[in-house]
């Protein structure tokens, strides 16, 4: 059975690639491209899992996990950067399940969602 899934990423390509991929694998795909409509989403909607870029317009991925969590107690929650600067360590600080490096593999996406 699929999951709903979260996509908030700002860069349209890697939004498009990631939705392509857990929709193939029978998910049901919501994609927002900024941290405010990611938030409303997640604020009037139940998921199963969460991908949050780390840096978006309006709100970070960081910033969301609270809301996720709260909202979605049992959700899975995935953070992603290109950047170097966060690591799985401190994405667990922030309450992440799992952090993932840019660039993005199918083979990754595909193992975290079929938790």
């Amino acid at each position: 059975m699929g999951k709903k899934i979260l996509i908030a990423e700002d860069q349209k390509d890697t939004a498009e690639f990631l939705g392509r991929i857990l929709k193939r694998k029978g998910h049901e795909v919501s994609v927002v491209n900024d941290g405010l409509k990611a938030k409303k989403l997640i604020d009037s909607q139940h998921f199963d899992i969460f991908l949050l870029d780390c840096s978006m317009p309006g709100m970070t991925g960081p910033e969301l996990i609270k809301d996720a969590r709260e909202h979605n107690p049992n959700a899975k929650v995935i953070i992603f950067s290109g950047y170097n600067a966060i690591d799985g360590k401190l994405a667990g600080d922030l309450g992440a399940d799992a952090f993932l490096h840019k660039p993005l593999k199918p083979e990754d996406i595909e193992k975290i969602c079929d938790y």
